[in-house]
């Protein structure tokens, strides 16, 4: 049997969102964003799978925190120009815990993370060609171990409630080159 899957009929996301960025001189400038949110379901009934009796057990919450909604998420950027046309950058991300159901239920949740990447761009300017960017960029540089992703499961067997956490685990120390051609 298959379930009608709904969208919740009464929730809401409140934030705000800033930004800023300072040229610190010809060859400096940093960027940075923050947002900051309240991401919650009112009302939200958990079906839960009974193998021991068929059917479905339920758990209604009055309120709880949306799925995959970080109440914090925040980047940063500090850009070094050390030659014409050249750019060298450490780019920072963090993203506050996340719950993988609308439960919010610490057991059924990623942790938070904060990774940095390197990036460098070298930009060629042609009479023919409007640019070419050469990118080289090494993420995670310091190799954290996080999950940014995953789903969690439910259901009743032998008298108790069973929830797997499945996780997608981002990749370790890895790296990325590309080349853009403006026309």
């Amino acid at each position: 049997m298959l379930y009608i899957r709904t969208n919740i009929p009464n929730s809401y996301r409140l934030g705000i969102e800033l930004q800023g960025a300072i040229k610190f001189n010809s060859w400096m400038n940093a960027a940075a964003n923050i947002s900051l949110s309240e991401n919650k379901v009112k009302n939200f009934t958990e079906y839960i799978d009974d193998y021991d009796n068929g059917g479905q057990k339920t758990n209604n919450f009055s309120s709880a925190t949306i799925a995959y909604s970080p109440s914090v998420v925040g980047g940063a950027t500090i850009n070094f120009i050390p030659v014409k046309n050249g750019e060298l950058s450490l780019l920072s991300k963090y993203v506050s815990k996340q719950y993988l159901d609308n439960t919010s239920n610490n057991a059924r949740s990623l942790n938070a993370f904060f990774v940095q990447d390197v990036r460098a761009i070298y930009t060629i300017k042609n009479k023919g060609l409007k640019e070419i960017n050469i990118i080289a960029q090494l993420n995670n540089v310091f190799g954290k171990k996080y999950e940014p992703n995953g789903y969690s499961f439910s259901y009743f067997v032998g008298g108790e409630t069973v929830t797997e956490n499945y996780y997608f685990p981002m990749a370790g120390r890895n790296f990325m080159l590309g080349l853009n051609i403006s026309l």
